[in-house]
């Protein structure tokens, strides 16, 4: 909140911390607590969404293969290759256990394909020349499958996917954009007329002007909108 109030950039921790304030300087101590609770909670939230959405991205990231099994066109052998110099149209070999390194087409075999981490579907698929695969998924069955890539690493069903979530991690949504336009208007407009009924009444006689000062650190405690604060974080965990 200070740093913000440095910049003169008012946001959501400008608003909780004046309120707390607020209710201290009025002597509601349990008033300041709750604010202050409640605040907490929002950020614990918000670090919970964090973490687990850095999780998942991780889990995502861990399914892209680092090598290929990539066969020779020319002796037929098998040469393991980082999984991002597979060139468009090569031929991999995806054995039992091993994750396909791109999007490609069954040129060779019938396995079995666990696409769970791609598709969430459960179950195997079975694969047999002329289906496609993803990149990621891991072929469970007996036997060795042949792929034909026809994407690269980079411009794979996967790397797209892993790509999607980092936008979306880095982008801020409509509803915290919401809350952060909000407070920058309406935060300086409590303060403002909290600052005003504080100062302006005691022109016109002391008595007039503790009642004020009262009023206005009221408003600023009933302005601060702990729900619209608590609300993004709570959505996202």
């Amino acid at each position: 909140a200070w740093m913000t109030a440095r910049r003169l950039q008012f946001d959501a921790n400008c608003m909780m911390v004046t309120a707390a304030f607020g209710a201290l300087l009025l002597g509601e101590f349990d008033e300041a607590a709750s604010v202050a609770f409640l605040f907490s909670i929002s950020e614990l939230l918000e670090a919970r969404a964090t973490v687990k959405a850095r999780d998942a991205l991780g889990a995502i990231v861990s399914l892209r293969p680092d090598y290929a099994n990539m066969v020779d066109s020319k002796t037929g052998g098998v040469v393991i290759v980082p999984a991002a110099k597979v060139p468009v149209g090569s031929l991999v070999s995806v054995r039992t256990g091993d994750k396909v390194p791109a999007d490609g087409v069954v040129h060779e075999g019938t396995s079995a394909v666990d696409e769970s981490s791609i598709t969430g579907e459960a179950r195997p698929v079975d694969k047999r020349a002329g289906d496609e695969v993803t990149a990621g998924s891991i072929n469970v069955g007996s036997t060795q499958l042949v792929v034909r890539t026809t994407a690269t690493v980079g411009d794979s069903t996967l790397s797209r996917l892993i790509q999607l979530v980092e936008e979306a991690q880095a982008n801020r949504s409509e509803t915290e954009k919401l809350v952060d336009s909000f407070a920058r208007k309406y935060t300086p407009i409590v303060l403002l007329v909290a600052f005003f009924l504080c100062t302006v009444p005691w022109v016109f006689g002391e008595e007039v002007g503790r009642y004020w000062a009262l009023n206005g650190l009221i408003i600023v405690v009933i302005a601060c909108p702990c729900a619209l604060t608590i609300s993004t974080p709570v959505t996202y965990s």
